[in-house]
């Protein structure tokens, strides 16, 4: 079996519930064609980079999905013709990474060096700021 990543994003005008309903037909889509869904991450409603069908926001979802090929080229069958659907994209991973993204909201990762915490950048806290008699010394010398 092989592993795919499987993004849409959904009408943005949905209610809770309508979202629920729609995340379910996708799922009984996925298992339906022999696969398993392995991760599932909603991201929320979003800002899209340009209008989809009139939308300009979308309800992200993310699958992480394991399955044969005959249940990609069905659920993007199934996806196409789906009125609630704006965009969708299926890829291949070789290796499944099960750990959060960082959209997901429950971002567990260490903070990056410098950006929060008590990490910092190397060699930061080593620069000399010049002060006022240097800087005069330097416009000699120009």
């Amino acid at each position: 079996m092989a592993f795919y990543e499987s993004i849409y994003i959904v009408r943005p005008d949905l209610t809770t519930e309508q979202l629920e309903q729609v995340n379910k037909r996708i799922n009984a889509i996925i298992t339906d064609n022999g696969g398993e869904i392995l991760q599932t991450e909603l991201w929320g409603r979003r800002q899209l980079a340009y209008q989809v069908k009139k939308n300009s926001k979308g309800y992200y979802v993310f699958n992480l999905l394991e399955g044969g090929g005959p249940l990609i080229a069905n659920l993007e069958a199934r996806l196409k013709i789906d009125e609630d659907i704006l965009k969708f994209l299926n890829v291949s991973v070789d290796k499944p990474d099960r750990t959060p993204s960082p959209l997901s909201g429950n971002d567990e990762r260490t903070p990056r060096p410098g950006i929060g915490g008590d990490a910092s950048i190397d060699g930061v806290d080593d620069l000399e700021i010049p002060d006022d008699d240097d800087l005069e010394d330097a416009e000699d010398l120009v």
